[in-house]
């Protein structure tokens, strides 16, 4: 009925500010129906709530509620808002699905209107009202978090020094920016792709995002020439060549012949001097340059070797962006007041940015629309029967009398899945059927009836997924959260000890991963996992597939190459989203109009190819899920570990270079927190409890000495070439996955401290 959105127009046009959390008047009430004074069940203000709606909707005239006195600002919302529906459903042609709505719910009876309204109420309740009570106290959390950072001084830093007004001035610079001359000024990116000042008052072109990853075109053409040269010539040795370069151009700048200075570079080698010559001819004709243009500068106009990118890029080839330069010009404009006290703030005012200048994003209230969000219906109890012997449903619909079904054939289960007949004859075993529609064919669900196996612990996981969403909701009270977590399962263990308490620890990585099982303080033994599908599971992508129970017989052995696309992989998933964005491209250009600026991809475009890399996304949770509770099952643990990845960003995530683009697209599979939920579901169901811990630099950590590894390049380099991890102190030599799911179950038992990140560092 938009209570919502007339109770927002209402405070706008009384200049109030609207409570995210409230529906106005007659909306609070139809949500919690109560009055003042009154005690009543729930059964009574069900009552009350279909009185008012009916009221409303014009199915009834008077306004009591079993004899109860109205307050009278409800009185009056009952009154505006039926007047409003009778004049809006009166209006014209254009009102006939609002007219036909209301006459369909009319011809309902009062039970089936009731459980309508009672459905809507919990939906609300259940998708937006608990959303605002998580975003006020993320909203605090933040304050708490913002405050403490602002007033941090230490020996290295002192956040004091950056007053608000300095922020306020920075922040109206950004205000001020123009990125696009369509659009009104303003960047209000928290990570604004415009190099620091540090970089803009050196006046050189060494932008860190402009050209690819801080590089400018023709470091990466010379990448790519010393690769074809290599190729073509493995002895092409590119750093003699470049000096060699530093030696020919100064004294061809002179004027002297070009003979005489291969002479004189390399006195008695004949074959140097030719070497030279092809390699500066293919040089010049693969970089597109002028060789007169070189000799005048007396450099090559590139870097030398594409080493840091990005913000530590030092090439100096690479001119600032536009945004770069309004910047600049900005901060060192007289009007603006900066001196070199603030300027030398800019650092950390760029910290700042990054993490407070705005709070945790608020929730919109928004119906569930039946394109975007298909809803269901359900059939529950008396509404369904189900003969799984004959594959036939037989449904029910509201105004059908009893006895009188409609009879629906279903194909029973997919490949591969055949469940027990005492898992799905039972009677009571099916609670309720649920029908929707993807195009236009029929998806059938069953809600089963399951008995939870009897856990060790008093505590529910409702509880501790309680204390995670609710009471620790932020990234930098992980800590706290296991702390509180750990207290709540110990204290609550009905049998057993905290000795006894067998754990499996989960670290799940992106070419990898395995799981550490412990009893008490003491580690059992390591379970590499399966995360790569082809047309079986395998730890790792294969050189050769092997034969699966669907194979024919007289296949063999087949060779797999690393750059296959085929099966639950990342290459196959971003294969499809890359093509998704190359024609979405073509279809926006086919789309755009003359006078048009930008034109929107529909998000019925691509569907078929975007619902399969949904459905490959959805299959590597579930068979990630699935094989860490059987694992968890076989190995009578009674706690799952995973890492906590709340403000996790992956490689690239601020970035927005083809090659960062490509990373994104292909990490676009790895749904760790869809993985964690699935295995909740299933675990509590086994009698298991899943609790997350904090994760910072856990794959830097010795999970035997606990100590951070100071050698970053070499313990990068170990897992990427090897997939091992070597400590640096006490020599432990061990897979990399191994030793990030030892350090989680260290974690859990307390046993190993992580280093907490500090925001805004």
């Amino acid at each position: 009925m938009g209570l919502r959105k007339r109770y927002v127009e209402l405070c706008d046009n009384s200049g109030l500010r609207a409570d995210l959390s409230s529906f106005g008047t007659l909306g609070n009430f139809l949500l919690e129906p109560s009055l003042d004074g009154s005690e009543a069940d729930e059964r009574e203000r069900d009552r009350w709530r279909l009185a008012v709606f009916d009221i409303v909707a014009g199915f009834r005239a008077d306004i009591q509620l079993d004899g109860r006195t109205l307050p009278n600002e409800l009185r009056q919302a009952i009154t505006d808002a039926a007047d409003q529906m009778r004049n809006t459903i009166a209006d014209g042609k254009k009102k006939t699905g609002l007219r036909r709505l209301f006459q369909r719910l009319g011809d309902l009876e009062e039970a089936h209107r009731l459980v309508l309204l009672k459905s809507a109420a919990e939906w609300i309740v259940a998708r937006y009202l608990r959303s605002v009570e998580n975003w006020v106290r993320q909203h605090t959390e933040w304050e708490k978090e913002k405050q403490q950072w602002e007033s941090h001084k230490d020996n290295k830093t002192d956040h004091t020094l950056l007053t608000p007004d300095i922020r306020e001035k920075y922040t109206a610079v950004f205000k001020l920016l123009v990125w696009d001359k369509d659009k009104p000024p303003g960047v209000r990116n928290k990570r604004p792709r415009i190099c620091p000042y540090d970089r803009l008052k050196q006046n050189i072109d060494n932008c860190c995002y402009a050209g690819q990853k801080g590089h400018g075109p023709l470091c990466w053409k010379y990448n790519e020439f010393v690769k074809a040269r290599k190729a073509r010539n493995p002895s092409f040795n590119d750093k003699k060549f470049a000096e060699d370069v530093a030696k020919y151009l100064p004294p061809r700048a002179k004027g002297e012949q070009r003979h005489l200075i291969l002479k004189a570079i390399f006195p008695n080698k004949q074959q140097d001097q030719q070497r030279f010559s092809d390699n500066w001819t293919a040089y010049l004709s693969a970089m597109k340059l002028n060789e007169q243009t070189l000799v005048q500068h007396q450099q090559l106009p590139h870097c030398l070797k594409i080493g840091e990118t990005f913000e530590k890029s030092a090439c100096v080839w690479n001119p600032h962006t536009d945004l770069c330069g309004q910047y600049h010009r900005a901060l060192v404009n007289p009007n603006n007041g900066f001196d070199d006290a603030m300027l030398s703030l800019e650092p950390l005012y760029r910290a700042w940015r990054r993490n407070y200048l705005a709070g945790p994003r608020k929730p919109s209230f928004r119906y569930p629309a039946s394109r975007d969000l298909p809803m269901p219906k359900i059939f529950g109890d008396g509404f369904h029967e189900v003969d799984f012997e004959n594959s036939i449903v037989r449904l029910r619909l509201d105004d059908m009398p009893r006895g009188q079904w409609l009879d629906l054939g279903f194909t029973p289960w997919p490949r591969g899945y055949k469940p027990s007949r005492a898992e799905i004859s039972e009677p009571g075993r099916v609670t309720s059927v649920h029908v929707h529609f993807v195009g236009v064919r029929a998806r059938i669900g069953f809600r089963f009836e399951v008995a939870h196996a009897p856990s060790r612990f008093g505590c529910t996981q409702d509880e501790i997924d309680e204390l995670r969403s609710r009471h620790y909701p932020r990234q930098a009270q992980d800590q706290e959260f296991l702390e509180a977590a750990r207290k709540c399962l110990l204290d609550s263990m009905t049998e057993g000890s905290e000795n006894d308490l067998r754990i499996m620890a989960v670290d799940l990585g992106e070419k990898g991963a395995c799981a550490a099982v412990y009893r008490g303080r003491t580690r059992e033994m390591d379970i590499p996992l399966a995360i790569v599908k082809i047309n079986k599971l395998y730890e790792k992508p294969p050189k050769t597939l092997e034969p699966d129970r669907h194979s024919r017989p007289e296949e063999s052995k087949r060779k797999f190459e690393e750059a296959d696309p085929r099966g639950v992989r990342k290459e196959h998933v971003g294969r499809h989203l890359e093509r998704v964005a190359a024609m979405s491209q073509e279809i926006a250009k086919h789309r755009q109009p003359a006078v048009a600026t930008t034109v929107t991809v529909s998000v019925n475009d691509l569907r078929g190819l975007k619902r399969h890399v949904a459905w490959m996304i959805r299959d590597w949770a579930r068979h990630n899920a699935s094989q860490i509770v059987k694992a968890a099952e076989e190995h009578q643990c009674d706690v799952i570990v995973f890492e906590s990845l709340r403000g996790f960003r992956p490689p690239g995530y601020d970035k927005l270079d083809e090659m960062s683009a490509k990373k994104k697209r292909w990490l676009a599979m790895f749904a760790y927190g869809r993985v964690r939920r699935k295995v909740i579901e299933k675990a509590v169901e086994r009698g298991m409890r899943v609790v997350t811990v904090p994760y910072f630099k856990s794959s830097q950590v010795c999970s035997d000495c606990g100590r951070e590894q100071v050698n970053v390049g070499l313990l990068r380099k170990n897992k990427l070439s090897k997939g091992q991890f070597v400590c640096e102190n006490c020599k432990v030599t061990l897979t990399s996955d191994a030793n990030a799911a030892r350090v989680l179950a260290r974690v859990f038992r307390g046993e190993i401290m992580l280093p907490k990140a500090r925001p805004g560092a």
